[in-house]
């Protein structure tokens, strides 16, 4: 039996920036963290037909699909074409995919690194992620950033850039005062619903492909966004790293009309006058994990008021370790 797995991801700005063709005629700027919770993908050897299976995972995905009845074929012939027609795939995942925590990212690095194992080939973080964007785009039709593939491949607490020539990574983790503090701040509160995040993000591609104005200036300040973050964590400010988080909130609220909406604005609205330092909404609008920052000794105090307006609110913490095997294990 061989497990496979990776982490989901929480961004703390410059989302958006990574989506082409802003990318490539701009360059992209993100600050972001893999968390500990995931997405398995395990493989059972047997002598029958292939056979996928997730009572949670699979199901939400083909909820949230544009071609529902097509989203296992997909999984199955990707497996197929890489020669693996026989046995048992499971997969499963801490969050569906439409949360906004790069769960369908998660799936796919997972499954890539699966193939990868079970066929003795071994790549860098570097590759996988770069193989799991185009399978994710090329062959399950997503339309997607670059940042959570290589975010969920590399692993940890991070500021990335992103333009034509390639991804450029740098470790925040290593500011281990600001990394441990940080961790100690952070609640996710689920709204109750996810979304297709394609259908959210065509319209600040279309936009883009334009030449809005105001569509690129938006980006361009949120790539600002990722760079201040940065400069926050080196000079040990949490302070204007909460500040930050809030600015990048309000400008990426101006990119489409489907980013926020009343039930989103009532979380974030009740989780500021409890007194958390920021909030805003992971992933690219609509629905899914609102990040909340709060002071350490409020945490507790407003995880509690978080919970009259969601059923799952939760504490994190960092996964330094990206998407990997597990191992091979013997059959019981």
């Amino acid at each position: 039996m061989y497990i496979s797995y990776s982490p989901l991801r929480i961004t703390f700005g410059g989302g958006g920036t990574d989506v082409e063709p802003f990318l490539s005629r701009y360059g992209g700027a993100v600050v972001n963290a893999t968390i500990d919770r995931g997405v398995s993908v395990r493989y059972i050897e047997d002598e029958y037909q292939l056979e996928l299976s997730s009572r949670d995972f699979v199901r939400s995905y083909i909820v949230n699909m544009h071609r529902p009845a097509n989203v296992t074929k997909m999984m199955a012939d990707f497996l197929n074409d890489s020669g693996i027609t026989m046995g048992r795939v499971i997969m499963s995942g801490d969050a569906p995919p439409g949360s906004g925590l790069g769960s369908s990212s998660a799936a796919v690095s997972a499954l890539m690194n699966l193939v990868n194992s079970i066929r003795g080939r071994r790549v860098d973080a570097r590759i996988l992620a770069e193989e799991s964007y185009n399978l994710e785009r090329d062959h399950f039709h997503v339309v997607l950033g670059k940042q959570d593939p290589y975010a969920i491949a590399y692993g940890g607490f991070k500021y990335m850039e992103f333009n034509s020539d390639g991804t450029k990574y740098e470790n925040l983790g290593r500011y281990s005062e600001f990394t441990r503090d940080l961790q100690r701040r952070i609640l996710l509160v689920y709204t109750g619903k996810t979304r297709q995040s394609s259908e959210v993000l065509m319209e600040q591609v279309k936009a883009s492909e334009m030449g809005d104005e105001r569509t690129n200036r938006s980006l361009l300040q949120m790539k600002d966004v990722a760079k201040r973050l940065r400069d926050a964590v080196i000079n040990n400010d949490i302070e204007e790293f909460a500040h930050q988080i809030n600015r990048g909130w309000e400008i990426k609220k101006a990119l489409g009309s489907r980013i926020t909406n009343e039930h989103i604005d009532r979380i974030i609205s009740l989780a500021l006058s409890s007194g958390a330092q920021a909030a805003r909404l992971m992933g690219g609008g609509s629905q899914g994990f609102v990040l909340v920052l709060c002071r350490p000794e409020n945490l507790n105090a407003i995880q509690k008021k978080m919970m009259r307006v969601s059923n799952f609110v939760v504490r994190t913490s960092f996964d330094m370790m990206g998407t990997r095997t597990i191992g091979r294990m013997p059959e019981a």
